[in-house]
């Protein structure tokens, strides 16, 4: 202690064992006796009360630590740190903070249930403080935890999140960039690839968001999935590059595995098989890896249109019914709807008609579940190719009104195979 040894420390008034006790955290002492060790080394009374050994930590060190692990990627020590702290009785503008901290770790570990409920209960005491600032932040953690588990509100959340932003005087840049990029994801979602391209861009433009490269990973992640998804292969592929590059520098094991999934999809689109199993299958295991369930299903899709490609249309059956038993168990309505559509084609093309008319039945109830009508017209169009080659118009032609009665955008062809946020 300040070169000091514990004689020196302790002298008639205090116990050497107690000094010693508190030096190594195993005891809490009174104010009193920490002012007399205070006194006698030299240090502040904030040096002992903020110490590592100390179990409740003054609510700047606290808040400081857990930005610095969120910082350096570590997720799991913002949770166990988070976790521990809120046990403590901090005040409740500590806790908010420490609880939208938690939330964005949640989130990168693809925990969406625990991190929007961590971000709707910070944002509580935000908004009855007004503060806009930390609002928006929140507002933009449960519209991606919305996002990762098919929520249709996220896109709601979202924009939310952006008025809030964009009310602030003056406004902040980062923030601003942040929204976007949360929007944009949100859109993809939704299958509204060029309103989410216009929002990435705007989100580049709002901020230099190249000094936060996780951020901007996930903003290369969403612009390769949105081109892709509008017929621009050569923007996509460059975009997914970039991003893969930067989740391999920064170790970020959960979105390469969504990168991974994205290119492995549009390579199944291409044709070129190998290298889409190369990629599907790495992300796939990384998932697995990490236990990850939230957009596992969507992974396992990826790889069932690719074992269709392969000819080997039994395995992915099998593979579609995996993703089925994920996607329902988790919610994950539009997935699941996505399994029932190509169980329904793989049955018709077996000679199944009866298992192909149930299979599709399902997959309307599940899109009308998501609230998604881009992924109900797609359920509803598939259905009638299956009708009119069997020779069955009359009933093809209803599935058809039903699919323009949802105003699918024309672009909006597919699902993204995962989510990016």
């Amino acid at each position: 202690m300040a070169g000091l040894s514990l004689g020196q420390v302790a002298r008639d008034d205090i116990s050497r064992t107690a000094i010693y006790f508190v030096e190594t955290g195993k005891a809490r002492p009174s104010r009193e006796t920490l002012e007399l060790i205070a006194e006698r080394t030299g240090q502040p009374m904030d040096f002992f009360l903020t110490g590592a050994g100390s179990a409740d930590q003054h609510p700047a060190t606290r808040i400081a630590e857990l930005e610095r692990l969120l910082a350096v990627g570590d997720n799991h020590g913002v949770v166990a740190a988070a976790d521990a702290a809120f046990a403590q009785n901090y005040d409740p503008d500590t806790t908010a903070r420490m609880q939208w901290l938690a939330s964005m770790a949640h989130l990168r570990l693809a925990h969406p249930v625990i991190g929007r409920r961590l971000a709707v209960a910070a944002r509580s005491r935000f908004e009855q403080v007004g503060d806009l600032e930390m609002t928006a932040q929140c507002l933009a953690n449960e519209a991606q935890a919305a996002t990762l588990i098919q929520d249709p509100s996220a896109v709601h959340m979202a924009e939310g999140a952006l008025a809030t932003a964009r009310s602030l005087r003056p406004r902040s840049q980062v923030l601003e960039a942040r929204v976007l990029r949360v929007l944009g994801h949100t859109l993809i979602s939704n299958m509204r690839w060029n309103e989410a391209i216009e929002c990435y861009r705007d989100a580049i433009a709002a901020a230099d968001v190249v000094q936060d490269l996780q951020q901007l990973s996930l903003l290369y992640s969403g612009m390769s999935l949105a081109h892709q998804e509008i017929g621009q292969i050569g923007e996509a592929t460059r975009y997914a590059q970039k991003a893969l590059t930067i989740h391999e520098t920064l170790n970020d094991r959960i979105s390469l595995a969504r990168s991974l999934n994205n290119l492995g999809w549009m390579l199944v689109k291409l044709g070129e098989l190998p290298a889409a199993r190369t990629h599907l299958d790495r992300a796939i295991r990384i998932f697995e890896e990490l236990g990850v369930e939230p957009g596992k299903a969507a992974m396992l899709m990826s790889l069932a249109s690719l074992e269709v490609g392969e000819g080997r249309v039994e395995t992915a059956g099998v593979t579609a019914r995996r993703a089925l038993e994920i996607a329902i168990r988790i919610g994950e309505h539009s997935t699941a709807a996505e399994a029932y559509i190509l169980l329904g084609r793989l049955a018709e093309r077996q000679g199944r008609p009866a298992e192909a008319d149930e299979a599709f039945a399902s997959g309307v109830i599940e899109a009308e579940r998501s609230a998604m009508v881009s992924r109900l017209a797609e359920v509803h169009e598939a259905y009638a190719d299956v009708l009119e080659a069997r020779g069955d118009l009359a009933t093809a032609n209803q599935h058809l009104k039903h699919a323009i009665a949802a105003h699918r955008p024309a672009a909006a062809t597919a699902e993204p195979r995962t989510a990016i946020a």
